[in-house]
Parts: structure tokens; C-alpha cells; sequence
């Protein structure tokens, strides 16, 4: 008989501590964060996932084992170490002090189990099986969100905007309560006809065996994923990404879903890409539903045609869903229109960084100067090269630029001035974060709310409209 008090319980700016690094933890870490409790974590080392979140200020990490009374101070402790005198001595240390705890899959050392939870905007359910299979508690949980994920989270929305009138026209409490049932009732009879005169589930559009979907993640701001991709998300059995996607778009994936870093920066590789492509291939013909999640858009400069030639030449299923790629992503959000019928009448997206492998270089700079608006990806390293090239096949010195980091995001930082000044002040700010460059007339649209956000900012001329 399952005794356990159900319970939802506050954490948000609570101090919790989690105990191994490894993706049981990551897993452990990224639940704890949507609660938005504050993360220690103390491991001798850690995952790449869990290096990106310290390294984002998301979490405090301290390298090292667990000591004895390391739980003091903490409103929770989770232990996602396989240890199992380290299991023992931190389940009696929590004891000691009374802090709840919960050492993962050993049900005797827990004071609190985790629940399968089913989430979407205020609505959210959990499955508790007395810890003794959190698969199955998964599994009920799916069923769970296949059933209520279409049209009920939006329902709750309804009733929780005309709740506080209610409370205020009918101060008897049973009046209150017979007029919330009508109301959800009509409620209710109205979604499930629309669902019986044809609307479809979810997850129906999408094999769930044997296939890779190959999605664009967007520029940064988890929010600006498509709706579709989202969807696929939520259903696929693994999931590898790379470290310019949000890793708060991980929160949504179902819990048995392996996630798999597969991420790449300038120097250092996590996986060659021949690597990624086997695993791809792997990980479908176990009959998976695969997802390759990529920053940005699939096809532009982000290897995605490479991997879709690799599928499609073993015969394995592969569809692209397409995303926000950075390069109309952050400048739209900046408010720089990269075409503008007064200002630019071409746009041009090209790397900074070309395959060294290649027999030749094919970025052809005299044609690239004659571009209203160029827009250049993973060039900050390069970027005293690109703007000698620019100047030198013809455009000005005092061309407006803007070189922004982090964008979309809230650490997003704007670089502006010109070509002869902007590679100074980047230097100066000494980013290490992959960083867009856009050159043109345009950049002088960047948005008034966006000042905050901008440093080092040169001033600039007006523009002015051309029209009479």
C-alpha cells in the first residue's frame, strides 16, 4: 500500500544539493532548476552538459567528493552518486540534521521520491509508484500527457483568468463551487467534441519508431523553437544536441529519453562530426525515434546537410524541420531589418570560419563588399582578417557594425560601431562565447530598448528616409 503524503512542494530560491555530476544528476538538476531552486553540486567531475550549466552560472559546482555534514544548509539533498558508501553516509548525515533526501534508485535510502510529471503551463501531474518502478511511472505519466496535453492546459487557463470575478461575485463558498463545476463542465463537453468531430492527438503526425528528425533549435531564446519541433521533442526517444542549443528546452523531453551532448565549439570537439553521423545511424536502427536538436537552422552552417546525406545513404528515415537560424534570429530581435526597401535591397549569410580541408577558399570578398547587408557566422576569431578584406575590396572604413554575443538570450551583449573601430572593441570585451558580426546601414535600426545591452557603442548618424 502506497502511504505517501502527495504533496507539490516550493522550492524556488531554495538551497538544494545534489551529489554526482554524471546524467543521472543532470537529469536530477534540470527538474530542480524548472523549480527554480538554487543548485550546488559536488562531484569529482562532471558531465560536458553539467560543465555548461556551472559554466552559465546556472549552478554551483564544487570538484570534489562528498565529505561528511556537506548537507548542512540545504532544504533538499539528492544523491545521484553509484557508490553505495557514499549513498549511506549521506542518507544518514540528511537524517541527522533532518533534511529530506533521496538517493536515486535505492527506494530505503530515500525520505522523498520524485515523481513522473506530466507539465505544460499550470497544469501539471504526478505519478508515484512507491518508488519501486519509476519506469512504469513514466510510461502512465505519457499516457497521462497524451490524454490531457491537447486543450486542457489551456482550459486551466480560462477558468484560473475568470476565478478571481467569481471569488468576488459570490462570496458563498457552495455557490462558488456549484458554479466552477458548471463551468468546467461546459468546458469539458465542449473540448471533447471538437476532439470526437476530428481533431487530432499531438504525437499522431509523428512515427514514433525508426526515424531521425533533424531539428533547428533556433538562436538562443528556448521560446523561438517552432511549435512542431517542440512537439517531436516531446515525444523522441533520444535526443543529441549541441552546446548552442538551450538546454532548457531538455526540461520538456519525456524522463526515459536518452540525451546525448554532442556539442562542438572552435578547438574543441566533444565528437567529430563522422562520429556523430554513426551514432545517428546506431541509435535509429534500434527502432528509436532520434532527434539531432541543432542551434539555430539545420541547413545553415550547422552541418546539417552532411548528416542528412549520411542517413539517407544507409536508408534510414530522416525528415528536417527547420528553425529560426541566428543570422534573421538575433538582428530581428534587435530591431536591424537585414532588407529595407530604403536601405538595403541584399543580404548576404556567410562563415568566418571555412573547412580547412578544403582545397580552396570560396568566400569571394569582391562580390561580398557589394552586399547591402552581410551577416557573417563564427568569424570573431577572424574578425580583424574579415574587416581588412571588406575595407580592402571597397567598402568604408566607417561601414556601421555590430558583432552581438549570447543573442536572444539574457546575457546577450551588442557590440556596435565600425568597420575600423569594431574590432577594437571587441577585443577589449575579450568574449569567448561564438558571436554574430552584421555590416551594413541597418545596424543603425537597433532597437532603443536593446541600449542596455550595448557597450562601447560609437555614435552614429541618423538615418534618413529617402522618400519625399
Amino acid at each position: 500500500m502506497n502511504t505517501l503524503y502527495p504533496i507539490f512542494l516550493n522550492i524556488e530560491h531554495q538551497p538544494v544539493l545534489v551529489v554526482g555530476g554524471g546524467m543521472v544528476a543532470e537529469q536530477k538538476i534540470r527538474g530542480l532548476l524548472d523549480a527554480k531552486a538554487e543548485v550546488t553540486v559536488i562531484a569529482p567531475s562532471i558531465s560536458a552538459a553539467v560543465e555548461e550549466l556551472a559554466g552559465k552560472n546556472k549552478i554551483i559546482v564544487h570538484r570534489r567528493a562528498y565529505e561528511s555534514g556537506d548537507v548542512g544548509g540545504f532544504f533538499l539533498v539528492i544523491g545521484a552518486t553509484d557508490d553505495k558508501t557514499v549513498q549511506q553516509v549521506i542518507f544518514n548525515d540528511a537524517q541527522s540534521k533532518n533534511v529530506p533526501v533521496n538517493i536515486v534508485d535505492v527506494p530505503q535510502l530515500c525520505t522523498f521520491y520524485l515523481s513522473s510529471v506530466f507539465q505544460k503551463g499550470d497544469l501539471k501531474i504526478a505519478v508515484s509508484t512507491n518508488g519501486k518502478s519509476p519506469t512504469l511511472g513514466q510510461i502512465i505519466r505519457d499516457k497521462i500527457r497524451d490524454e490531457f496535453a491537447d486543450g486542457y492546459p489551456e482550459l486551466l487557463e480560462t477558468i484560473g483568468g475568470v476565478r478571481p470575478h467569481v471569488l468576488k461575485a459570490f462570496p458563498d463558498v457552495q455557490s462558488r463551487k456549484e458554479l466552477f463545476r458548471r463551468l468546467v463542465q461546459t468546458e469539458l463537453e465542449r473540448l471533447h467534441g471538437r476532439t470526437q468531430k476530428g481533431a487530432t492527438r499531438p504525437y499522431e503526425d509523428f512515427p514514433q519508431k525508426g526515424k531521425v528528425y533533424i531539428i533547428g533549435a533556433g538562436p538562443g531564446d528556448p521560446e523561438l523553437m517552432t511549435v512542431k519541433g517542440l512537439k517531436i521533442l516531446q515525444s523522441a526517444d533520444v535526443i543529441m544536441y549541441d552546446a548552442l542549443v538551450n538546454t532548457e528546452l531538455l526540461s520538456y523531453v519525456k524522463e526515459s529519453a536518452e540525451k546525448i551532448f554532442v556539442g562542438k565549439r572552435a578547438g574543441a570537439h566533444c565528437k567529430r562530426q563522422e562520429e556523430i553521423n554513426e551514432l545517428l545511424v546506431l541509435k535509429a536502427r534500434e527502432g528509436k525515434l532520434v532527434l539531432r536538436l541543432k542551434g539555430g537552422d539545420p541547413f545553415i552552417f550547422g552541418r546539417g546537410g552532411e548528416e542528412l546525406e549520411a542517413l539517407q545513404n544507409v536508408g534510414i528515415k530522416v525528415e528536417v524541420v527547420p528553425g529560426i537560424t541566428a543570422g534573421i534570429g538575433i538582428p530581428t530581435s534587435l530591431g536591424i531589418p537585414l532588407t529595407h526597401r530604403r536601405h538595403s535591397s541584399s543580404v548576404v549569410f556567410l562563415t568566418g570560419h571555412e573547412d580547412p580541408t578544403k582545397d580552396e577558399q570560396h568566400v569571394d570578398w569582391n562580390s561580398i563588399s557589394r552586399i547591402d547587408s552581410i551577416v557573417i557566422y563564427m568569424g570573431v576569431k577572424r574578425l580583424h582578417f574579415i574587416v581588412d578584406q571588406l575595407i580592402q575590396h571597397g567598402v568604408s572604413p566607417l561601414k556601421p557594425a555590430a558583432v552581438i554575443f549570447d543573442g536572444t538570450l539574457p546575457e546577450e551583449i551588442v557590440l556596435t560601431g565600425t568597420l575600423e573601430d569594431i574590432g577594437e572593441k571587441v577585443h577589449k570585451h575579450s568574449m569567448n562565447s561564438p558571436g554574430l558580426i552584421i555590416v551594413g546601414d541597418v545596424v543603425r535600426f537597433v532597437e532603443p530598448h536593446a541600449a542596455q545591452a550595448i557597450t562601447a557603442q560609437s555614435p552614429q548618424p541618423a538615418l534618413q528616409d529617402t522618400y519625399q
